[in-house]
């Protein structure tokens, strides 16, 4: 991997990348980063690890006050994920085909129950209406598989930051986003699965990225 100030990140081989903003103490998700590695590892794809705590800049917020040399190096490294993919021409800013962007945060167990993961789409501003539909039926049919008892909700209480939406649609002059072919989720996971079944989580959203790319890609 490679280090940033507040970032590590890698390039990958697929037209989707997986982060983990909050994984630098204090304030942690804990065994995020954990997950993140292993999803990369399992399919190749392009990561993204925060170094810094969200107490100190928070990568998962607009550029602001106290974050806002953090957020930018976190969204110049997304940017260069979308070049090395292919699917941005030099000096364009619009997705030539779709793109997977994938948040895993924590939660606790006491929300949803200690099998529980929930989706933010911010009620669909952040994904096609086609990739939400996509990513909630294989997320779910995956899960029950390994894990019957989970619970798969979608915008209930994390519904996501309004800065995961600025990727897709922009954000003033100073963001301008990559249009409607940017499809983001921030998966929060409860701190049981991702505590004592992390290889089962791991492997569900590695199979998920796998089945993005070989759907939705046009390379």
């Amino acid at each position: 991997m490679k280090n940033g100030n507040y970032i590590k990140y890698a390039f990958g081989s697929r037209c989707c990348h997986v982060d983990a903003v909050h994984a630098a103490s204090p304030r942690a998700d804990r065994f995020t980063d954990e997950i993140v590695t292993g999803i990369m590892a399992k399919t190749g794809c392009a990561g993204i690890i925060g170094t810094v705590s969200r107490t100190i800049a928070d990568l998962n917020r607009p550029p602001g006050q106290g974050n806002d040399e953090a957020v930018w190096e976190y969204r110049d490294v997304i940017s260069q994920f979308l070049y090395h993919s292919g699917l941005l021409a030099p000096g364009d800013r619009n997705l030539a085909s779709p793109y997977l962007h994938v948040g895993i945060h924590g939660m606790k167990d006491q929300l949803h129950g200690p099998l529980s993961i929930e989706v933010g789409t911010i009620y669909g501003k952040t994904c096609s209406v086609g990739v939400r539909k996509w990513f909630g039926e294989t997320l779910k049919a995956r899960m029950k598989t390994v894990l019957p008892g989970t619970k798969v909700v979608f915008d209930k209480h994390w519904v996501g930051n309004q800065s995961l939406a600025a990727h897709r649609w922009g954000e003033g002059r100073r963001y301008s986003g990559y249009g409607k072919n940017y499809n983001a989720f921030q998966v929060e996971i409860a701190r049981t699965l991702r505590e004592h079944y992390r290889p089962e989580v791991i492997a569900v959203l590695a199979g998920v990225v796998a089945e993005f790319s070989g759907m939705f890609s046009r390379r």
